[in-house]
């Protein structure tokens, strides 16, 4: 008998390789998209920010020493406090809060851009809060120079003020993230809202959010005023506010869906796809990911292919087609009979029925390209085919 050897994988000559370079691009793309901010505002918004600081900081400080302060000059403020001495306290870009401002916005775009609006409010809460702290400390420097001098004004904005802007930018950070992220009440839901509570272990999967831990008493909250719920009540067009409650509902997953019996979340996904796929379309992708029984997926594809009416109007949507089509591809004439019907109790008398699914055969992996110069190493294959694990041995009633 001949051994051959297996020729070694080649790597293409570049420092990126083509995944690499795709999983790269976001984070390079989010970078510049930082940068640009950050530089952009600085440009333009600097001047304006630091007249405005100093105008204010005038107006305040009149009401303490009428007459002896001037803001003529603009990013200026001229203080008399005596004896001839007069103090030029000019707003400068470190003593203005553009640098902390500018920080939390490209944050906000870059990594809590998911939120949306409460990203938008978060931001808008934090710049309010670090503009009255800085005015804060600019006013508290302002009035060290008029009790003891200009070297008294010095000193409390270069030591004091500088920790001053540092505990103000994170308590703005801080306060951001708090106002962005959900409330004690939404605990049990992940960032994008998504129903999380009591995930049934099968669901269990990195990447799905935060799980309650088991055994914990989870109470209901009670019915509060939130900014929200007065917007939908008072402001929004009962139409507008319809139109956000079906959009959040579309990407919402209920995992209680999990913890019903097969015959459960057959009903369950016969019910949720009558109003649409669309409607609960986060709810019947997660069956079609994480459900295991046959049964279910059986009854799922057939309610997708009921609806090829309807318009393809999300991702998930086509997800869903997608697998659907690969699911019942998959199937053998013999296994049609195994599909419940819409009337049909498909777990007769509290049996479980075993259903043979066949699955889409995978094709064997193209042979090795001959290692050369110039030479790619050959592409995965993808497909959109529920993969499938090993069967698991499972004893046959006999």
């Amino acid at each position: 008998m001949t051994v051959l050897p297996v020729p070694a994988a080649h790597r293409s000559p570049g420092l990126i390789r083509r995944g690499s370079g795709r999983r790269l691009l976001p984070v390079a793309l989010d970078l510049a998209l930082a940068a640009a901010i950050c530089l952009v505002g600085f440009r333009y918004v600097t001047g304006p920010l630091r007249e405005l600081e100093a105008w204010g900081l005038a107006q305040v400080l009149a009401l303490f020493y009428p007459g002896r302060v001037a803001s003529v000059v603009p990013g200026q403020v001229l203080m008399f406090p005596g004896d001839g001495v007069i103090i030029d306290a000019v707003v400068t870009a470190s003593c203005s809060s553009i640098l902390s401002v500018l920080g939390l916005t490209a944050l906000t775009a870059v990594v809590l851009r998911g939120r949306k609006l409460h990203a938008l409010g978060g931001l808008l809460f934090a710049v309010a809060v670090l503009l009255v702290l800085n005015h804060v400390r600019l006013l508290l420097s302002a009035l060290a120079g008029m009790w003891w001098g200009d070297g008294a004004l010095v000193l409390f904005h270069d030591w004091i003020g500088t920790l001053w802007n540092l505990a103000a930018t994170l308590g703005g950070f801080l306060l951001m993230v708090w106002i962005t992220l959900p409330t004690l009440e939404r605990a049990e839901q992940d960032v994008e809202g998504r129903h999380t509570a009591r995930r049934p272990d099968s669901w269990a999967r990195p990447g799905l959010g935060y799980r309650a831990p088991e055994g914990e008493a989870r109470q209901a909250p009670g019915r509060r005023t939130t900014v929200t719920g007065l917007l939908h009540r008072y402001v929004l067009p009962a139409r507008l506010s319809r139109r956000l409650a079906a959009r959040r509902e579309a990407g919402r997953i209920d995992y209680r869906i999990g913890h019903l019996p097969a015959s459960g979340r057959i009903a369950r996904v016969r019910e949720l796809a009558a109003n649409g796929l669309g409607a609960h379309s986060a709810s019947l992708v997660a069956v079609a990911t994480y459900d295991e029984d046959p049964l279910v997926l059986d009854c799922l594809a057939q309610e997708i292919a009921a609806r090829q009416w309807e318009p393809v109007t999300h991702q998930r949507v086509a997800a869903l087609r997608l697998w659907a089509r690969g699911w019942l591809l998959a199937r053998g004439p013999a296994d049609d009979d195994a599909l419940p019907d819409a009337g049909e109790d498909p777990v007769p008398d509290g049996t479980a029925r075993i259903a043979a699914v066949a699955r889409m055969a995978v094709p064997p992996p193209p042979p090795p390209a001959p290692a050369g110069r110039h030479s790619r190493p050959p592409s995965r294959q993808l497909s959109f085919a529920r993969p499938s694990a090993p069967p698991r041995n499972q004893e046959m009633p006999r």
